[in-house]
């Protein structure tokens, strides 16, 4: 494991700033906190804008590396300091669906399911995200019969996605398939979410969940 350098994690309380926290927790590695308050309007303060010109958070620092976007953060994160372990090894043949589920959770699970939110549900075929309905059949089809994205292996593609659902079904914006519900039981166990979320969340957001 190489030697942190420095990572400072740039945050707002219950926000999806929440999925980098826990990747952070899992990986143990010594972090500090800058908050953000976005309800105040801080993410679009000159001197963040310089970090993350989209003004969003999270946004992480480690020395002089800069990275936004909670999926390329835990990318970032779990090569640097969890290479082997939380995230395969390049010459893995898990590294490629590893990384498609890294990708899947942020790029179709969140959009998806907060258009569904609006009462907005577009045909799949003329959209790359696809269909509700198939977002969720393919979140079930692969997680039947297994503990985890990989399998009996917790990834940090397991934190990227279970960052997204926990708190869509604690929305009840998901469907509480068992197997969903299941998958979600088994990550909100962990000690990691635990801290990560006992540090982020009002306690009766997370807490209903673990």
């Amino acid at each position: 494991m190489a030697a942190p350098r420095g990572i400072t994690l740039y945050h707002s309380p219950a926000s999806r700033a929440f999925t980098a926290y826990w990747m952070l927790e899992e990986l143990g590695v010594p972090f500090g906190v800058k908050t953000i308050d976005i309800k105040k309007g801080e993410q679009k303060a000159p001197a963040y804008l310089k970090l993350n010109p989209a003004g969003k958070v999270p946004t992480l620092t480690d020395g002089e590396v800069v990275v936004s976007e909670n999926p390329a953060i835990a990318i970032y994160l779990a090569d640097r300091y969890g290479y082997g372990t939380l995230a395969p090894r390049i010459e893995d043949a898990a590294r490629g669906p590893y990384l498609k589920w890294m990708v899947f959770s942020t790029a179709v699970v969140d959009p998806v399911a907060s258009l569904h939110e609006q009462k907005i549900d577009l045909p799949g075929f003329n959209f790359s995200f696809g269909a509700f309905e198939d977002m969720v059949q393919v979140l079930s089809g692969v997680l039947k019969d297994r503990e985890f994205l990989l399998g009996e292996r917790f990834t940090a593609a397991d934190v990227v996605l279970g960052g997204t659902l926990s708190r869509l079904l604690y929305q009840k914006i998901l469907p509480e398939e068992p197997v969903l519900m299941d998958y979600n039981d088994r990550l909100t166990q962990r000690e990691a979410f635990h801290r990560a979320a006992d540090a982020t969340w009002p306690s009766q957001f997370y807490g209903a969940l673990a």
